[in-house]
C-alpha cells in the first residue's frame, strides 16, 4: 500500500508519511484572503486550546508585548513616514529565528501536536509532511514570515511583486494622502490593540490592512466555491460515471484583456469554442475554466467567470458541467489551481485530464523551459505531461505537490 501511495507523493516527501495524506475535501475558508494566505496564523487564531499553549509560551508572550509596543510607539512618533511603519512591523530574520526556536520548541513538547495534525491533514504544506513536527512547524512559520513582510514592502512601500503590471499597489504611498492612510491603518490597529494578544498579529493584521486598502482580495473572491459558482458541479461529481470518458476534466487556461471593458478577450473565447466541442464530443464530464481578476490591471472581470458565461450562453454547456477556478494569475497557476480542485473535489487524480488551449499557448506548456518557470515561480511542477493529441490538446496529471501554497503570490497563495 505504501508503494502504491508513494507515486502521487513529491520525490522529495518520503513514504513514510503516506498517512499523513492531505484530506481530499474542499477546504473550509472563514476568512479566505487570510486562511489561504496564513493558514498557519488562522489555525492558532481559532483554535482555543492552541491559541492559550503559543500565548502562554515565555519567548512568545515576550514578542506579543515587544511587537504591539512597537506598534504603538510607531503611532506616537512615525508622524506620517510609511517605512518608519514598516520597520516597527516587519520581522527581523533574528526575531523571526528566535520565534521558530519557541515554535520548535512546543512542537518538540506535544502541546501543539493538534495544530501540527491540521497543518498536515490540510495540504497546504504539503511538500513539509515528510519532516518531523518541528521541522515542519518551523517550515510553516517562515512561510508565514515571508508573506506578511511581502505584503508590506508591496503594499506599504510599493516594492515590486513578481508582476509588477498586473499585482503592484494601487495606493501610492509616497503621497501624503497615501501615507496619512497607512498611519491611519497603523492607528486603527493600535486602538483595538486589547485583541492582538498572539506574538505575529501586530505585523498580520497591518500586512493584511494594506492589502485591503490595495482591494487586494482576489484570493479569497467567490469562496467558498463549492457552495457557489462550483456548486452544481460539485455535486454532480459525486455520481458521475467515470468509466464513460477517457478524461477526468477539459482544463481550459484563460486569457486576459488588453482593453478595459471588455468581458473576455478573443483568446477566451476561442479556448471556450474548443473546449465546448470536447465536451460535446464526450471527451470529459466536465469542464474546467481558470483565470483570475487579471488584466488589465483591477479589472472587474474574471476570465474564468466570463468563460463560464460563454460556455452556458452561447454553447448550452449545463451549469453542472463546469467548474471554474477564478483565482489564478499565471498560466502556471492555471495547471496548480486546477488540480487543487480536482484533488480537493474528489476527482480521479491518477487519470489522465486534458489541456485545451490555442496552440501558441498549448506549445509553450509544452516546452521543458515552462516546467523551468514553474520551479522557479511557485518552487514545483504541479503537473505531469503525458503527450500531445492535437494542436490544441495535451493529456496530463495532476501532482499532490500542487497543494504547497505559495507565500510569495498574496492574491493567488
Amino acid at each position: 500500500m505504501c508503494r502504491i501511495l508513494c507515486l502521487f507523493l513529491a520525490a522529495a516527501v518520503s513514504c513514510a508519511v503516506a498517512q499523513e495524506l492531505p484530506a481530499a475535501v474542499p477546504m473550509e475558508y472563514k476568512s479566505p484572503v487570510e486562511d489561504k494566505n496564513f493558514y498557519l496564523f488562522s489555525m492558532i487564531e481559532r483554535t482555543p486550546g492552541i491559541r492559550q499553549a503559543v500565548i502562554a509560551d515565555p519567548v512568545l508572550k515576550r514578542f506579543a508585548t515587544t511587537r504591539l509596543s512597537a506598534l504603538t510607539e510607531a503611532t506616537k512618533t512615525c508622524q506620517i513616514k510609511v517605512d518608519c511603519y514598516a520597520s516597527a512591523l516587519k520581522w527581523s530574520d533574528a526575531d523571526a529565528e528566535q520565534a521558530r526556536q519557541a515554535l520548535a520548541h512546543l512542537a518538540g513538547t506535544g502541546t501543539l501536536r493538534e495544530l501540527i495534525h491540521r497543518l498536515r491533514v490540510s495540504g497546504v504544506y504539503f511538500r513539509y509532511n515528510g519532516l518531523d513536527d518541528a521541522e515542519m512547524l518551523s517550515r510553516a512559520w517562515m512561510d508565514g514570515v515571508r508573506g506578511m513582510n511581502r505584503a508590506i514592502d508591496v503594499y506599504g512601500l510599493g516594492a515590486a511583486p513578481r508582476y509588477p503590471a498586473i499585482d503592484a499597489a494601487t495606493l501610492d504611498t509616497k503621497t501624503e494622502a497615501g501615507a496619512r492612510t497607512v498611519a491611519t491603518l497603523a492607528g486603527v490597529l493600535e486602538d483595538d490593540r486589547s485583541s492582538l494578544d498572539l506574538f505575529f498579529q501586530p505585523s498580520l493584521r497591518f500586512a493584511l490592512g494594506l492589502m485591503d486598502l490595495n482591494q487586494r482580495d482576489e484570493a479569497g473572491r467567490f469562496e467558498p466555491m463549492e457552495k457557489g459558482e462550483n456548486a452544481a458541479a460539485f455535486r454532480k461529481i459525486h455520481s458521475t460515471e467515470w468509466s464513460r470518458y477517457p478524461y477526468t476534466v477539459i482544463v481550459v487556461p484563460g486569457a486576459g484583456n488588453d482593453r478595459p471593458g471588455v468581458r473576455l478577450s478573443p483568446y477566451g473565447k476561442l479556448r471556450v469554442a474548443l473546449a465546448a466541442k470536447r465536451y460535446r464530443d464526450e471527451k470529459a464530464p466536465f469542464i474546467l475554466v481558470s483565470g483570475g481578476f487579471v488584466h488589465p490591471v483591477q479589472t472587474p472581470y474574471s476570465e474564468a467567470i466570463e468563460m463560464k458565461h460563454e460556455l452556458m450562453e452561447k454553447y448550452a454547456i449545463p451549469e453542472e458541467a463546469i467548474l471554474v477556478d477564478p483565482h489564478a494569475r499565471h498560466t502556471t497557476t492555471n495547471l496548480r489551481n486546477a488540480a487543487r480542485i480536482m484533488f480537493r473535489y474528489g476527482m480521479p487524480f491518477d487519470a489522465r485530464a486534458l489541456i485545451t488551449t490555442d496552440p501558441g499557448q498549448s506549445g509553450s506548456i509544452e516546452k521543458p523551459d515552462f516546467n523551468e518557470r514553474c520551479i522557479r515561480e511557485i518552487g514545483y511542477v504541479p503537473h505531469k505531461l503525458l503527450g500531445r493529441i492535437s494542436a490544441y490538446d495535451l493529456e496530463f496529471v495532476p501532482k499532490l505537490d500542487a497543494l504547497q501554497l505559495d507565500p510569495l503570490d498574496l492574491l493567488d497563495p
